[in-house]
């Protein structure tokens, strides 16, 4: 059929051109499904509508796929635009192979402002299905798992960085398609802080966390100043591009989770961000600081095991920021160091240092996210200023 010939054309160019279709994917994905007047695409980036069919009342029917299996982390992201004429009810049917219904829809008049979809008009079946009924607004509309923050945000974001007195973009390396992985940096300073995020494609909460983090440390307050002052900053706004554009699940495109390759480094992505730190420390800069920004099901940070004598640095800050977020519960999951080469890990058996996982609450609201970061942002300067060089 039409999919079997789509797969040989795909093994074809591989052949050839050894490029394209050179990925593990398993799974055969829609870019545009259409039923009625009603047209359903994914041509964005971070647009990802999985196998969509038309049921006989016609409804949309979409079965989302992990990038590939096993293995798979269970996040399951959909981001996809729905057109028709003003006033048309839609109904979406959304299974999850491999996976389940994690991330409650959101939707967008632009694609830029983002709204949970109301509870009356989602419903979850007993085997973890997602249906959404939505009438539009207007002739298209967003609809997505998370806010959609994919090139176009961090484009903007870069050209803000680089705005910014006594900040300096430069590329440290290029993903497996080629895009870039950009690093912004202050002034050279003895010692440094390495800051990065969106390993995880669909961890978006993590990156709206991260911004305002960013925004706080490379803020005009007296704190912000003085830290800069005895800190260089050096800052890597998306880890893994290409799993972004995709709408990834987990990884990069070449299958391989980005935050399982700190210590192996085999893949470009983490293989640019190491490159860099140890071209700091041949300069006789030392890392004091790891902070890797991520999304799980509620807000906390995973840190090494504290120790109470001398009192931890993690176990300092958190406790400063909780003292001032009453409002905002969060866990400080204090793990032992296990084998697992991720960044947290790799970076505090490599260097000894406080290496934290900053992980954001999926359905935490914005306001909180980024309200929560500056908090948080203050009381680790804070911290690290009082500590000795």
């Amino acid at each position: 059929g039409l999919r079997m010939k789509k797969a040989l054309i795909c093994l074809l160019i591989t052949a050839f051109f050894l490029a394209g279709c050179a990925t593990p994917q398993q799974f055969e994905r829609d870019d545009f499904c259409a039923a009625g007047t009603t047209l359903l695409d994914a041509h964005f980036d971070g647009g990802q509508l999985g196998d969509c069919t038309i049921s006989e009342t016609g409804d949309f029917e979409l079965t989302l796929f992990p990038e590939d299996e096993p293995p798979i982390n269970k996040s399951p992201w959909y981001a996809y635009r729905v057109s028709g004429q003003p006033g048309d009810q839609v109904t979406i049917r959304m299974k999850f192979h491999n996976g389940y219904a994690r991330y409650w829809p959101k939707t967008s008049l632009d694609g830029n402002q983002w709204a949970r979809v109301p509870a009356d008009t989602v419903a979850r079946t007993a085997d973890d299905e997602m249906v959404v009924n939505l009438q539009l607004e207007q002739a298209r509309i967003w609809v997505a798992g998370q806010e959609v923050l994919a090139r176009d945000f961090y484009s903007q974001w870069i050209d803000r960085l680089e705005a910014q007195p006594g900040v300096d973009t430069r590329l440290v390396g290029k993903s497996v398609q080629g895009r870039p992985i950009i690093l912004a940096e202050t002034a050279d300073r003895p010692e440094f802080i390495l800051m990065m995020g969106r390993q995880h494609p669909p961890e978006v909460t993590g990156a709206i966390a991260m911004q305002s983090f960013i925004d706080t440390v490379l803020g005009d307050s007296d704190l912000a100043h003085r830290f800069r002052e005895r800190f260089k900053l050096g800052i890597v706004p998306v880890m893994n591009p290409d799993g972004v554009a995709a709408g990834y699940w987990r990884h990069n495109v070449n299958g391989v989770d980005v935050n399982r390759d700190w210590g192996p480094f085999t893949q470009p992505e983490s293989s640019s961000v190491i490159r860099w730190v140890q071209q700091q420390e041949t300069e006789g800069r030392t890392l004091q600081l790891m902070l890797d920004f991520h999304s799980t099901f509620e807000d906390l940070f995973y840190t090494q095991p504290v120790s109470e004598d001398p009192p931890d640095f993690a176990s300092i800050w958190l406790g400063a920021s909780a003292q001032r977020l009453p409002d905002f519960p969060f866990k400080h999951a204090a793990n032992p160091v296990s084998e697992q080469p991720n960044a947290k890990n790799y970076f505090y058996k490599s260097r000894g240092i406080p290496a934290v996982t900053y992980e954001s609450g999926d359905e935490t609201t914005r306001e909180m996210l980024e309200y929560s970061a500056t908090i948080f942002a203050e009381e680790m300067m804070k911290v690290m200023l009082a500590t000795s060089p």
